[in-house]
């Protein structure tokens, strides 16, 4: 008999090593102070829409109950962490520091490091609007893949204002806008580059597309300066600079590149973005950052900043490090 698509059983050695993965997690997200909480498998699809983009919302499992009320399996878990705080722990003491450990569900073609059904760890820090709630969240993922001894991990930054105002200052309309966005993440540069010379932009096309080319640190940030006219660029500019100058004060410098081209595939983004990798394989293990304007939508007004990582994707790492390592003996 065949499992449905993107889902997998998990035997008892399996099963061990996926809960002694998700345990390690637990103790870092605990010694950062992060409580650990749950939420539904499902919820109600006008609130989760109200928190994903478009991408996701396309992946999402949708059904109707007996009442003809449309409910959809979570994808994600910080929209539900932000639907849960501002109608449960409204009048609690900020910040509040909150974690999980829980299945998300999303209809995309299952391929290696992507399943219709994986678990979800991370953490939300929310009500806390500074530079060091950035860091923190940073750094704690850092530790996290430390503590798995993934400690040749390295990590993407960005700041989505960067791009955003840089777009935004040129003129452009959101429509334009994200078109642009939706080329620069997917890295097609050819298409962006047209589109910009379509709208009259040829003399910033080129500068505009080595820039997202280009990864690095502080020279990155220089680069971008020229064409960082706007408030919110500028500010964007500055927080990563902060960012940069507190990795290198915890020795986490070296493993921390600035990348322009990374804007993550949620509409709620609003500031410092991440994502970390290993060599041994090609997609990211953990990935998050701020998103000031979630939790507003629900009717609380506080910022927020957290992450999360894939279980299974950790598990692919570790298990092919392994392996890499017993062929080299």
């Amino acid at each position: 008999m065949r499992l449905p698509a993107g889902t997998r059983d998990w035997l008892p050695a399996e099963l061990k090593r996926k809960r002694d993965i998700e345990n390690v997690l637990r103790g870092v997200f605990e010694r950062w102070g992060y409580a650990e909480t749950q939420t539904p498998n499902f919820e109600r699809f006008d609130v989760l829409e109200m928190g994903l983009g478009n991408s996701v919302i396309s992946e999402t499992f949708l059904f109707d109950d007996r009442r003809g009320t449309q409910l959809a399996l979570r994808p994600e878990m910080t929209t539900p962490i932000a639907r849960l705080v501002s109608t449960r722990m409204n009048e609690r003491d900020l910040p509040l520091r909150l974690s999980y450990v829980q299945p998300v569900y999303r209809y995309e073609e299952p391929q290696e490091g992507r399943m219709r059904e994986f678990t979800q760890a991370g953490v939300e820090l929310i009500g806390a609007e500074s530079a060091d709630a950035d860091a923190e969240s940073l750094f704690s993922a850092l530790e996290a893949l430390d503590a798995l001894d993934l400690t040749d991990a390295l990590f993407d930054v960005n700041h989505a204002g960067v791009v955003d105002g840089i777009l935004s200052s040129l003129g452009l309309e959101p429509p334009e806008i994200a078109a642009c966005k939706a080329l620069i993440a997917n890295r097609n540069l050819v298409a962006l580059r047209a589109h910009l010379e379509k709208s009259g932009r040829a003399e910033v096309a080129d500068l505009l597309v080595r820039l997202v080319m280009t990864r690095g640190r502080r020279e990155v940030l220089d680069a971008a300066r020229p064409l960082c006219r706007s408030e919110r660029s500028k500010a964007g500019l500055e927080r990563l600079e902060v960012l940069l100058a507190r990795a290198a004060e915890r020795g986490y410098g070296e493993r921390i590149h600035v990348d322009l081209s990374l804007l993550r595939d949620f509409q709620y983004y609003t500031g410092v973005v991440f994502e970390g990798f290993v060599g041994e394989v090609g997609f990211s293990l953990c990935g998050g950052g701020r998103y000031d304007e979630l939790l507003p939508r629900f009717g609380f007004d506080a910022g927020a900043c957290g992450w999360s990582a894939s279980i299974e994707r950790l598990l692919i790492a570790l298990e092919r490090r392994v392996r890499k390592s017993e062929s080299a003996k």
